[in-house]
């Protein structure tokens, strides 16, 4: 039986699409490193990539924005 309720959203990183959050693709800070997160259970600060972001996600841009919503300082 399907669950009823409250669907949690979260918006893209990137261009801002709001989303349900099962559709989006999770990144955390890990240690410092930006670190993709598949299973949407590691702790910490994380960020949201839609889908077609994230089939963009060699792009500098993207990278950039997902550095710094994740707080990740660069040395």
């Amino acid at each position: 039986m399907a669950k009823k309720g409250h669907i949690p959203e979260r918006t893209c990183a990137f261009c801002k699409k709001k989303a349900p959050k099962f559709e989006l693709f999770r990144f955390v800070n890990k240690g410092g490193a930006l670190v993709f997160d598949p299973e949407k259970k590691l702790q910490g600060r994380g960020a949201y990539l839609c889908k077609e972001c994230f089939e963009k996600r060699d792009n500098r841009k993207i990278i950039t924005k997902l550095v710094r919503s994740l707080r990740i300082i660069s040395s």
